[in-house]
């Protein structure tokens, strides 16, 4: 999920009640917060005076943030604090802030992320399978004293069987 790619299809309703239907596809990455994207909905639609936006199609958007009659609020603040994980991290923080009873679309994404850097930390290790190891290396295969200190691997808590 790369909401910079985020693409939205953009109608009213009164457009829909007429049977007119025209919708304008916008690319969410064009605009920096809610106020700049409504503006460009406005100006799409010059003849109506309270138009009531509807939103039939969209990519690279999850259906949390989205509805046909409803764009999150904070969608662009959500945007730009995603922006701070890597893209594989993204998955991985959703189910994440699921789990632990985070609402992505109310609480302070910005917050959300931080905490999850936190506890966490700023990449997803993967384990190495092909370790290359001479005859000469030496293997310690004791208990370390580090060993219940270490935190989770994000993928191993998090994996597509999760929920």
């Amino acid at each position: 999920m790369d909401l910079n790619n985020a693409e939205i299809a953009v109608t009213t309703q009164h457009l829909i009640d007429i049977k007119d239907y025209r919708d304008y596809w916008l690319h969410l990455s064009d605009y920096s917060d809610m106020g700049e994207f409504l503006s460009a909905c406005s100006d799409l639609f010059p003849g109506e005076k309270e138009p009531e936006y509807r939103y039939p199609k969209w990519e690279n958007i999850p259906d949390t943030l989205i509805s046909r009659e409803w764009l999150c609020p904070n969608f662009f603040e959500i945007r730009d604090a995603l922006e701070r994980l890597e893209e594989e991290e993204t998955e991985f923080f959703i189910s994440w802030s699921r789990s632990y009873g985070y609402d992505i679309t109310t609480d302070d994404p910005h917050m959300m992320v931080s905490h999850y850097h936190d506890l966490y930390g700023d990449t997803v290790t993967e384990t190495e399978e092909d370790a290359d190891t001479g005859e000469d290396a030496l293997i310690y295969t004791g208990v370390s004293s580090y060993y219940c200190d270490m935190l989770t691997f994000r993928y191993e808590i998090f994996d597509d069987n999760y929920d």
